[in-house]
């Protein structure tokens, strides 16, 4: 497998590159620096894992939900790739990465992305199954959603601060906390291999990040 993935949906972009058994990762901190910075974050792991684009089996990205900006710089960078070497270009639910190395995990997992305004999005999964559908959820709104007598693996860049929030309301439940130091462009990476090797469909031209929420913008101004 030769391959490239993105994870460009928080502040901390991630990037992985594929060549057989050689394999380069990278992790930025970024917030607002990230535009500056993807393109060499590409050029860097490409070069350490003896990739052009050229070589690319395939490209993948993570399609959202998560930052407007992050995601919508994802897109631009490997849609360039795409057009510029045809390679497919395939889209895994930023959730469902977060979610893919506890995929085998006998019991509760909940993805999270801080999406501001004291909200997140998330995803549960029980049992290695989809329980809830990436949504949109204020703290209270997500324990609606949770048995207290469930034992919880919190995962994800921001599962700190999403644990914090939920304990502050119900401090008796039990949550363990995956804090995401790894680098989630692997998990994009290896969710996408799954796809291009079963013969799914790659993302169209017109296709482009998957948002839960209205970009601000978007939010028609009351009086």
């Amino acid at each position: 497998m030769k391959a490239l993935a993105l994870d460009t949906s928080t502040g901390r972009i991630s990037a992985a590159a594929y060549n057989g058994s050689t394999h380069a990762s990278l992790i930025l901190n970024l917030e607002l620096r990230q535009s500056e910075k993807l393109l060499p974050a590409v050029e860097t792991v490409l070069r350490e894992a003896e990739l052009t684009p050229a070589d690319l089996d395939f490209v993948a990205l993570s399609s959202g939900p998560g930052s407007f900006t992050g995601l919508r710089l994802g897109f631009a960078a490997l849609k360039a790739f795409q057009l510029s070497t045809g390679c497919p270009l395939y889209g895994v639910p930023t959730l469902q990465a977060y979610f893919y190395p506890f995929r085998d995990f006998s019991g509760t997992v909940v993805p999270v992305i801080d999406a501001k305004k004291e909200r997140f999005y998330v995803s549960i999964y029980r049992n290695g199954k989809l329980s809830l559908e990436a949504s949109d959820l204020s703290p209270e709104e997500l324990l609606g959603n949770i048995d207290r007598e469930e034992d919880i693996l919190v995962t994800g860049t921001d599962a700190p601060l999403c644990v914090e929030k939920l304990l502050e309301l119900r401090p008796d439940q039990k949550f363990h906390v995956f804090n995401g130091k790894e680098c989630f462009a692997d998990y994009v990476l290896l969710c996408a291999e799954e796809m291009f090797k079963s013969g799914k469909a790659p993302m169209q031209d017109y296709d482009g990040p998957v948002y839960i929420r209205q970009h601000d913008a978007e939010v028609p101004k009351t009086k």
